[in-house]
């Protein structure tokens, strides 16, 4: 008679306690976290590079998936799209920038009397205030004021021209940037195939799913959302009389590509110009703000829809590590990868906690659902 064995286990690390792999693989991410930090900051240009053409092939591919879906082939679509955004980017350069530069100069040459006039304000209410015997004691922000912005203008004013150059130097940069944008555009996907292979599957296909749902909500709906903000802004700007109305409203608009950010910018905007009278700082602010929600409930939602589901605490933190990691292009990638994250940990959760199956190991629904037909993928470059 043949003796029937029982099956082995297939590996040690299966007859482990689910609680205890979690904790077994939480260093070992750190370490390889490490490893990639190191990596990243050795290569930083290289990989600023390819983010960069990767979110401008990411956001022309809409565009060009029109097109297709029209009849034209992919090669043509994607010279005919490439070649309006080029052009599209030379005529703002040719009448924007040049305007743009012209207030920031008038920037810095008005700043100065603003700030005089700032400080006569906060003196009259200080005397106002001591009048009335109010605890109120401004003189240490008044004295602060008229000592340092001197010393900040002049260093800003020292700075620009360097900066300008810094732009003039990144020529290289951008005609990389340009080609990576093409290529990715026509090859896209095969690249990001080839990447994705390496992963265990079906883990590197969800990757990818959810890599391309996140980045598609975010970045789409942000560049609309910017770009929607910052032409309202300016001329809600200019039919007020705001002096620099252009330079303010596509300041706005451009901080308004990062969550939260576009505070900032109003802030800045209502203050500098109370420097110089009050009520009008004081309008700009409810202006701002009234437009600011009227975009965030009736636009946002219908072009966004639920962008990444995270909790404002984590888009805060994800920030900070973005900028951390890799400045400002950090910045621009911590929501999409965070969520992304997100989504990963809310499917291993239940198979950490829970007996594996094989059905743990499909896709979750959402995901799958991430996967619709029209959405674009990380491969910008896949064929009609």
């Amino acid at each position: 008679m043949t003796e029937t064995t029982e099956p082995k286990s297939s590996s040690w690390l299966s007859r482990l306690p689910r609680w205890l792999v979690v904790a077994l693989a939480i260093p070992l991410i750190g370490l390889d976290g490490w490893v990639i930090l190191q990596g990243l900051n050795y290569f930083d240009s290289i990989i600023s590079a390819l983010i960069l053409a990767t979110v401008l092939a990411f956001l022309l591919d809409f565009p060009v998936r029109f097109l297709q879906q029209r009849g034209i082939q992919r090669p043509s679509a994607v010279l005919i799209i490439f070649l309006l955004a080029l052009t599209l980017i030379a005529a703002l350069a040719i009448t924007l920038v040049p305007l743009i530069l012209l207030q920031l100069e008038e920037l810095i040459n008005h700043l100065p009397d603003w700030l005089d006039a700032g400080s006569r304000q906060l003196q009259a209410f200080q005397r106002w205030a001591v009048v009335r015997r109010l605890p109120v004691n401004l003189s240490g922000v008044i004295q602060r004021l008229e000592e340092s912005a001197p010393e900040g203008i002049e260093s800003f004013s020292l700075q620009l021209p360097n900066v300008v150059i810094g732009a003039a130097g990144g020529l290289v940069e951008t005609v990389l940037v340009v080609a990576l944008t093409l290529y990715l555009l026509l090859h896209g996907s095969a690249f990001w195939q080839s990447i994705f292979r390496w992963f265990p599957q079906p883990w590197g296909n969800q990757i990818q799913q959810s890599l391309r749902q996140n980045f598609q909500s975010y970045f789409v709906g942000q560049a609309t959302v910017a770009l929607i903000q910052g032409t309202t802004l300016s001329l809600a700007f200019f039919l007020i009389h705001l002096p620099l109305f252009l330079l303010f409203g596509i300041t706005i608009g451009l901080l308004s590509l990062v969550p939260f950010f576009d505070i900032v910018g109003v802030l800045s905007v209502s203050l500098l110009t109370a420097l110089n009278n009050v009520w009008l700082g004081l309008g700009v602010f409810f202006l701002c703000l009234v437009i600011d929600q009227i975009i965030d409930n009736a636009v946002s939602p219908r072009i966004m829809g639920k962008l990444v589901g995270l909790n404002p605490v984590w888009i805060i933190l994800s920030l900070l590590l973005g900028a951390q990691i890799l400045g400002v292009i950090g910045v621009i990638l911590a929501i999409p990868l965070a969520s992304t994250i997100q989504d990963i940990i809310e499917h291993v959760y239940p198979m950490a906690t829970g007996p594996a199956a094989p059905s743990d190991l499909a896709a979750p629904p959402e995901l799958a659902e991430k996967d619709a037909p029209q959405a674009v993928n990380l491969g910008v470059g896949s064929g009609s």
